[in-house]
């Protein structure tokens, strides 16, 4: 299992959001490329970064920052946050960025998921993002009225291979994940699963981890010293 450490950008710093809430802001570092480096001297095998701002707007704001870290670090990088057309995301994929991650347009815009797996196949993974049930889109700040399992289905079979899957109510909350949606999405897929959300501690990692889970994105936690990421990733190794 891999665990996955995210840099969610907002403004040009490195913060983390509370339930998804903008207004509920916590500002790490205002150099999301010192950060980048840091989790990869500790052992990232990946980084996970998300425009705050471009999710927020429906375009990429924040790719002078992504730019900066992809020349600054040798590990993969996923990318989320506005990446709402296929022009976006051939942009990011001159750049340099490993992993494509679609949110909103991934269900709003059959015809663009499509291209997109066409031109890039497992480049392209799509991030289905929870709260109180109900699917939300454009940077969490709106419910849709798409079901989570017949999303997931219909996902698969436009050819997804991978999904990134949060609950919103647990994410910036150092709860737990949400075990019993994930079991569910393990049992009625066999694409690979990311799960992010409120995961805080190497009990709950290891306990993904004998769930299968493929990979975990971890943010708060991190950033608070709640768990140390050399130390959770010996134990998902």
């Amino acid at each position: 299992m891999k665990i996955i450490p995210a840099i969610d950008i907002r403004n040009g710093k490195c913060v983390r959001l509370f339930q998804g809430d903008y207004n509920q802001e916590t500002i790490y570092d205002s150099n999301p490329i010192v950060v980048a480096q840091k989790w990869e001297s500790q052992g990232a095998q990946t980084l996970h970064l998300v425009d705050l701002d471009g999710a927020k707007e429906g375009r990429l704001i924040n790719i002078n920052s992504i730019k900066e870290i992809i020349n600054v670090i040798s590990i993969p990088i996923q990318v989320g946050g506005g990446i709402r057309s296929i022009t976006s995301i051939i942009e990011l994929i001159k750049i340099g960025v490993s992993k494509i991650i679609l949110g909103t347009v991934a269900i709003e815009d059959k015809y663009l998921l499509n291209k997109a797996i066409d031109l890039y196949g497992d480049k392209i993974v799509v991030s289905l993002d929870s709260k109180d049930g109900a699917l939300m889109k454009q940077g969490w700040l709106k419910k849709t009225n798409k079901k989570l399992l017949s999303t997931v289905q219909q996902l698969k079979n436009s050819g997804v291979r991978s999904i990134i899957f949060t609950d919103i109510s647990k994410d910036g909350t150092m709860t737990e994940p949400n075990y019993k949606v994930i079991q569910t999405l393990i049992s009625k897929t066999n694409m690979d699963l990311i799960v992010a959300g409120g995961v805080s501690s190497i009990e709950q990692i290891i306990k993904l981890k004998e769930m299968n889970i493929d990979s975990v994105i971890i943010g708060k936690a991190l950033y608070e010293g709640k768990i140390n990421l050399k130390e959770i990733i010996n134990y998902a190794n």
